[in-house]
């Protein structure tokens, strides 16, 4: 690498450490785990030209070192970026409060004005464009459904003060939230009726909130709106006074979303798309980095002393105080940067939608950006899917024995001199592997490297660096950003398919395999644990060079997308970019459905975090066994009524429930006459404003936010203590000293999502101090008191606003344990059932996706109404629910340590270590997936690899391997219906605790392929083969079970037939209708001839022969082969673990006594110490 992509190299790396976690523009509160939030992006727009970003080249002058303020900025992440948002969050309620000082504005809102402040905070104007404005429509809608709710209450309140008094009411001047309202008499029915429209509309609101997570902000606001109107309405006595009321609040709310909306579009905007462009650009610079660092650790493999200790000088040499060894040491660097990877692309996911709605000036539209996304999905899979390499050598290192001493097995049983020297033979044999696949990847790894920095600068999202002086010195060198560099690119893709080539047939001849074609593999190698040591060796060879070989194919799309942009003139000129209605449309309905909410799809940065997903019909919406489905129409008018009832015991409706209440603990002393003066002279409603704010579904977070309320708020009456005094009272002074103190809590705001809901009770308490000594100052003392309130000083109005948060936080962390709390652990098991349930269905996707491209039935991924199609989207909408459910389920984890444990511990680390295997398996399967839909390409001349026909045509994929194995498979039944249960039957514990079965069907670590090679070593298989066009329809019952060998049989579910039935009459109908498949793309043609049929007679029978590796399909099937043994495995860990939660059903007998005690036993019936029944005992060990 010279000098000038060195260092571009080296600014992606700086770009990397800014990158690695979540930004809190996004909507999303969650934090990376290395504790590193990822900042907002700086103004600089990535739609215009590439070339106006700051240059960069081998001329620019070495830097000088950094002084004590530049490295202090460094040292707190205080780039432009982060500045940028800590100076447009604290914008709004800073002019909101010097505006205020203007005297129109003082005499319009009076006693409100404190409340343009406050909803100013609660608007988010630091948000990106895209969630901002969608944010902003919430937020409005809320506000008007506020406004009628409280018209209608306090019309209501002052119609039932008319009926039940008296005498006629003196005339009033009908003055609204300005009148004296402690000479208005108490009227017991008013405030009745104010108490319960307050019920209603907090119940509502947060019905809303819990099913709806986007509107967890709106919903606040709505909440502070319906509550200072409600403890108000006991005092209005006309109708006209409260209409004037409700007009003030609306107008003070809707001035503070006004300021937060001008402030979002006209201070440093940032919009959604420059958010995705960013992530993009940190994306390549860590795939870049991934890809480094995995050609560092296959050269650690490569080395006789890899398990030898790291030394200090390598870096990173320890972990919790233990010694690393070299691959250690590598691994660990490699995961690192493989988990800030997924953690990027998660959040690319959840952001892309909004950058596609965006409003824009810029080049990409919305279909680019999203094609955009899905070819740098098919980059980012295959490359984090070679880090599995470290699963896979952790597993061999342990299951051979190599990480222990050189001379005793597991046991500690001493070995003999023959085991040893074959166990060191077999480790070089690995280093040879690792050292032969250093060519072929030192070629692909420079072409991705290459072919990333090329399509980021095309597209804008890199910037371009300064053309050289000395242009002779490049000389025809092709560089990133050349429109030559694609058939480079494609020149050493193809270089590194004839190297993999090379590789696998030295291989082949090292192990001994005869590759000439006169062998017809009839059985002549038996079944040996050595052969199958390297059947595996194999398939992992080619796991590893199927997937190199994907990542510089994807690579390659990726270029030819870029240089295509560049051809077309889309990256020439920027343009005005509308949605379409399409998208605005899908924007607004994804608003109010509820089948999959996060916080990254929420444009919320206060969200609990609850994540909503819909996991399809199978889960939570079970068939009732005690009613059939309606069949009249009273039966359905009947399960409407059912259905009324089920909502108001939903979860939803009693977190409303709570929320009202624990409300109407402290809005109730509003509506008694005897406590009713005192409630408006402390101030009481911002207790009601803190129940808003802090109530939570589950008790962890509850508890932690209670913490953080009264947390946040001594630090505000502390900082407000100083910005009042510091000045001497002053306004001017007080208004800029507490703009710094905002701007500074906006760092924390930033830097610290954890702490968010803490730091804006700090902001708005502060706002709310400050904002109302400078409204006394204005209005006078004497107006200022109309309400009822009496004026403080601000050294006693601090402790006073501290402890009704106190006591607001209080009251909602009670009402959220009581009366029977919603655990964050319980949530965590549900999350975690969840998850196994569409693992499951996941799996379920691969393997009808493997079964149709078997059968030649699947079409094409990319042709709309085709099989493969309809599978594709559906395993992409369960990856994506998923993947939202990940980072719920690290947040319950992580929440409930702040719940209070009564009785035994909670066992987090099983818990933790069911989350790590799910996420694996999902791992492996995505790899599956991918390989499946993206078969990679075969070249057929080896002198010639990036030839193409001469039509222009793709290479055609020849099936004859493929068939041969569809035909085999079908004899062996695949064990994948044994998977796909266990997932089903551990998610179905875990929901409910139920106990497991004592025996759960597993299938083996590699077991197809022993059966593959059993058969092909066996008698009768060879005698059943039949020729193709009349043998695989026509085999008997007898021949499948004679090679099954399966104890028991596999029944359908659904239909209570024999699993073989069911394939026999699949296979059937897909036999009959092979002739109405005309629509779909046949790749390969039927017709054979003799000598070909009986060729493909000979593949069938050694299906696994090492000179059918060449073939298409081979390779994928080595993929699918590794990915279910690793699968395998993690899934025996799960049901271990699973296990030692829910317990497992045991009703057997154990012994535990002598003979003579089983004697006693048998004579007289009883004894302490022999036989025991474990009578339905939920055992946590498997039986014995």
């Amino acid at each position: 690498m010279d000098n000038d992509e060195g260092q571009r190299q080296d600014r992606n790396e700086e770009r990397e450490k800014r990158i690695d976690a979540e930004s809190p523009l996004d909507g999303s509160t969650h934090t990376h785990t290395d504790g590193t939030p990822y900042t907002p992006p700086a103004p600089k727009s990535r739609d215009h030209n590439a070339s106006d970003a700051v240059p960069g080249g081998n001329d620019e002058p070495r830097d000088k070192k950094p002084n004590f303020l530049a490295r202090l900025a460094t040292r707190l992440g205080l780039d432009a970026g982060t500045l940028i948002a800590m100076f447009k969050g604290s914008l709004p309620p800073t002019i909101a409060i010097a505006m205020y000082q203007a005297a129109p504005i003082t005499a319009y809102f009076t006693t409100l004005g404190y409340l343009v402040p406050i909803v100013s905070v609660l608007a988010l104007a630091i948000l990106p464009r895209g969630k901002f404005l969608m944010n902003m429509v919430l937020n409005l809608f809320s506000v008007c459904l506020g406004a009628a709710i409280s018209m209608l209450a306090l019309w209501s309140a002052v119609k039932a003060r008319e009926n039940t008094r008296s005498s006629a009411p003196p005339p009033s001047s009908g003055t609204g939230g300005g009148q004296a309202l402690t000479m208005v008499p108490y009227n017991s029915s008013q405030s009745a009726v104010c108490a319960v429209w307050l019920f209603f509309g907090i119940w509502l609101g947060n019905v809303v909130r819990a099913k709806l997570p986007a509107f967890n902000l709106p919903v606040i606001i709505f909440s502070i709106f319906v509550n200072v109107a409600a403890t108000y309405g006991p005092f209005m006595t006309t109708t006209t006074g409260a209409q004037k009321f409700v007009k003030e609040l609306l107008t003070a709310m809707l001035v503070a979303l006004a300021l937060a909306l001008a402030v979002n579009l006209l201070v440093f905007p940032i919009s959604s798309r420059l958010v995705v462009f960013n992530e993009f650009e940190g994306a390549i610079g860590l795939l870049r980095r991934t890809v480094k660092l995995q050609r560092e650790y296959l050269v650690s493999l490569e080395k006789e002393d890899m398990f030898a200790v790291a030394s200090h000088a390598t870096g990173s040499g320890e972990e919790n105080g233990k010694r690393l060894t070299k691959e250690e040491r590598a691994a660990k660097q490699l995961k690192e940067t493989g988990d800030r990877m997924r953690q990027l692309a998660g959040k690319l996911h959840a952001d892309i939608p909004f950058a596609k709605r965006d409003f824009a000036w810029g080049k990409l539209d919305g279909d680019d950006i999203g094609q955009l996304f899905t070819l740098f999905r098919n980059v980012y899979i295959p490359v984090l899917g070679m880090m599995t390499i470290i699963d896979i050598f952790k597993r061999v290192s342990e299951h051979r024995g190599w990480k222990r001493h050189h001379d005793q097995d597991e046991e500690g049983v001493e070995l003999s001199d023959e085991e040893i020297a074959a166990k060191e033979k077999e480790k070089r044999v690995w280093n040879e592997v690792m050292k032969q696949m250093h060519e072929p990847f030192e070629i692909l790894s420079g072409a991705i490297d290459q072919g990333l920095e090329h399509a980021g600068l095309c597209l804008g999202l890199l910037p371009r660096p300064k053309k050289a002086r000395d242009v002779e010195a490049q000389g025809d060198q092709v560089r990133p950003g050349d429109p030559r560099l694609a058939k480079v690119i494609e020149e050493k893709v193809a270089a590194f398919y004839s190297k993999k080539g090379e590789l696998l047939r030295t291989w082949v001849r090292e192990r001994g395999f005869r590759l000439d074609d006169n062998d017809d593999g009839n059985g002549e190698e038996f079944f040996t644990e050595q052969r199958e040591r390297d059947q595996s060796q194999l398939y992992i060879i080619l796991y590893m060079e199927n997937l190199m070989h994907a990542s510089g194919e994807a690579v390659q799309a990726l270029v030819t997308f870029a240089d295509r942009k560049v051809a077309d003139g889309t990256m020439s000129q920027s343009r005005v970019i509308i949605p379409s209605n399409k998208r605005l449309k899908k924007l607004l309905l994804s608003v109010f459905n509820n089948e999959d909410s996060s916080g990254e799809e929420s444009p919320d940065l206060t969200e609990t975090r609850n994540t909503i997903v819909y996991f399809g019909d199978g889960y939570n919406r079970k068939k009732d066994p005690e009613h059939l489905p309606p069949a009249t129409t009273w039966q359905h008018f009947g399960n409407g009524l059912r259905k009324i009832s089920a909502f108001f015991g939903s979860e939803e409706s009693m977190f409303g429930f709570r929320v009202a209440c624990a409300t109407m603990t402290v809005g109730i002393v509003a509506f008694l006459e005897e406590t009713q003066r005192f409630f408006m002279e402390q101030r009481l409603v911002w207790a009601m404003i803190i129940i808003a704010l802090g109530m939570t579904m589950t008790s962890g977070q509850s508890f932690f936010g209670f913490l953080c309320r009264v947390g946040g708020t001594v630090i505000a009456m502390v900082l407000s203590l100083i910005i009042w005094y510091i000045v001497d009272e002053r306004p001017a002074g007080a208004i800029v000293i507490m703009w710094l103190f905002i701007f500074i809590s906006y760092y924390f705001f930033v830097k610290y999502p954890r702490f968010i809901p803490a730091i804006m009770i700090a902001i708005v308490t502060q706002v709310l101090i400050i904002g109302y000594e400078l409204q006394t100052i204005r209005l006078g003392k004497e107006i200022a008191e109309r309400t009822g309130q009496p004026w403080y000083p601000t050294y006693l109005l601090a402790p006073y606003r501290l402890a009704c948060v106190a006591g607001g936080s209080l009251v909602a962390f009670f009402w959220t344990i009581f009366p029977s709390p919603l655990t964050d652990r319980t949530w965590l098991r549900r999350d975690l059932s969840a998850t196994l349930y569409l693992v499951a269905n996941y799996f379920g996707v691969i393997s009808s996706t493997l079964r149709s491209n078997l059968d030649d039935t699947a079409g094409d991924a990319d042709t709309p109404g085709t099989p493969a199609h309809q599978l594709h989207k559906v395993g992409r909408k369960i990856f994506g629910k998923v993947m939202m459910l990940v980072p719920s389920m690290m947040q319950h984890s992580e929440w409930q340590r702040w719940e209070p444990t009564i009785g035994g511990r909670f066992p987090r680390e099983a818990y933790d270590d069911i989350i790590a295997r799910s996420t694996r398996i999902m791992s492996y399967l995505t790899l599956i997936s991918y390989t499946l839909m993206h078969p990679t390409r075969v070249y057929h001349a080896k002198s010639e690899m990036n030839d193409v026909q001469e039509d222009g045509e793709k290479p055609v994929r020849s099936r004859e391997w493929l068939n041969a194995l569809a035909k085999v498979l079908r004899t062996l039944r695949p064990t994948h219906h044994s998977i796909l249960s266990t997932l089903t039957l551990l998610s179905n514990s875990l929901l409910s605790g139920q106990s497991l079965p004592p025996f759960l069907p597993l299938p083996r670590p590699y077991e197809m392929t022993r059966r593959l090679m059993t058969l092909s070593s066996s008698p009768p298989y060879s005698r059943g083969v039949h020729d193709e066009d009349n043998g695989a329809d026509e085999e008997s019952t007898e021949e499948e079970d004679e090679v099954d060998g399966a104890p028991v049989r596999l029944v359908d579910s659904r239909t209570g037939r024999d699993d073989r039935d069911e394939d026999r009459l699949l296979r059937k109908r897909t036999t009959r209708s092979n002739h109405q498949l005309g629509n779909i793309p046949e790749h390969h043609s039927g017709g054979r001839s003799r000598g070909q049929a009986r060729k493909g007679r000979s593949a069938e029978v050694n299906i696994l022969d090492p000179r059918n590796m060449e073939q298409p399909g081979y390779a994928e099937f080595a993929v699918l082969q590794v990915c279910t043994t690793l699968v395998c495995d993690d899934l025996e860990g799960l049901v271990k673990a699973v296990s030692g939660l829910v317990g497992v059903v045991d009703f057997s007998f154990r012994y535990e006594g002598s003979e003579s005690t089983l004697g006693a036993v048998e004579g007289v019936g009883t004894s302490s110490g022999g036989l025991r029944r474990r009578k339905g005992q939920r055992d946590s060990t498997a039986s014995e």
